[in-house]
């Protein structure tokens, strides 16, 4: 099924796939209800992600929405991330009413949820509705300017797209030679990513045996200059992964660091976070602090943006919240490590 998901498949050649899937699946066991139930849905919540990527017309997305809601959800936040990824589909074709009458119920469905959550000393459940009322509040803000005839910059429509220019054969050229690349770089990962018994100067010279050949097979021009950055970015977050997970030496770890800061586009915590631990492992605190510090203060800019008005969509106050108390409890530690305190389990 891993080809049903290969960006130059059509919507109905993909949607065909996982109608073949289901349909096996569900003949294994057709007397098995639990079964089959969440067999559909997974699938009617596959084809509707596939709507939202592949742009069909809109009324195939309100039919893969509506199987959706005919089969039910399995559970709330399943609820919510489809119902955004419509709400999506909606403001894409310029519908927003049609995105607001799912919308609307389901935020106030979330904060009666929320307020008997809150009757509760558990943090969880209360944490995942004000983010899921959060996420949602931007898409219905965005829908109801879209309603008043508003732009909103970061909105994607059909229309837009329509006008844009088409790609050209060099650009075209730049994305094959990325998804080449792209595969071949995820097979050296392959290697290791399971059972981490490679060495990481085995598996950093695979990866930059990888960038070489394809910087090599890169033509000329801006497409292919894009190209080869995209390729430069990619290979220093796959090695700084590499030396964190496989616990490399810390200058080995410091120097992937270094470069992904450089060339790196990927602004997900998932590597500042990765190389935080290495070296709160390695007992290098002045590093980690020269992270955590900067990071703890632009964590700060962007809870004051949360506030600012069809924000385009993103990292969540809650989710910055627990980030901030994460990364002071981080300083701490690396703050006791600087005074030759123990610091705190």
């Amino acid at each position: 099924m891993v080809k049903s998901l290969d960006p130059k498949r059509s919507f109905i050649e993909a949607v065909e796939d996982f109608h073949q899937l289901e349909a096996e699946f569900v003949a294994r066991a057709p007397d098995h209800e639990f079964h089959v139930i969440e067999t559909k849905r997974r699938v009617a919540e596959t084809i509707l992600a596939l709507a939202h990527e592949k742009h069909p017309p809109f009324e195939v997305c309100r039919e893969a929405w509506n199987d959706l809601v005919r089969l039910g959800f399995s559970h709330i936040d399943i609820e919510c991330s489809m119902s955004r990824i419509y709400a999506d589909c909606c403001a894409y074709d310029e519908r927003p009413d049609e995105g607001l009458v799912v919308l609307e119920p389901l935020v106030a469905k979330l904060e009666r949820l929320l307020e008997d959550a809150k009757k509760t000393a558990e943090e969880y459940p209360a944490r995942f509705y004000e983010d899921a009322l959060e996420r949602l509040g931007i898409r219905r803000d965005a829908l109801e300017a879209q309603r008043r005839g508003e732009v909103i910059p970061w909105l994607e429509t059909r229309r837009e797209d329509e006008a844009a220019p088409p790609i050209t054969p060099e650009e075209e050229q730049a994305d094959a030679l990325y998804d080449a690349f792209w595969k071949a770089h995820h097979a050296v990962f392959k290697t290791y990513g399971k059972s981490l018994d490679r060495s990481f100067a085995d598996v950093e010279a695979d990866y930059r045996r990888v960038e070489a050949e394809f910087v090599a097979r890169a033509g000329e021009g801006e497409a292919f200059e894009a190209c080869v950055l995209d390729i430069g970015a990619k290979t220093a977050a796959a090695i700084l992964m590499a030396a964190c997970s496989l616990h490399a030496p810390f200058q080995a770890c410091r120097d992937a660091w270094d470069e992904f800061v450089r060339v790196g586009q990927d602004k997900s915590w998932m590597y500042p976070e990765m190389y935080v631990q290495a070296c709160l492992r390695s007992n290098e605190p002045e590093a980690g602090l020269a992270v955590v510090e900067p990071w703890i203060a632009e964590i700060e800019q962007k809870l004051q943006a949360c506030n600012e008005p069809l924000r385009p969509p993103g990292e969540t106050s809650v989710e910055l919240n627990r980030q901030r108390k994460e990364l002071h409890e981080l300083r701490d530690k690396f703050m006791a490590m600087c005074t030759g305190g123990a610091p705190s389990a």
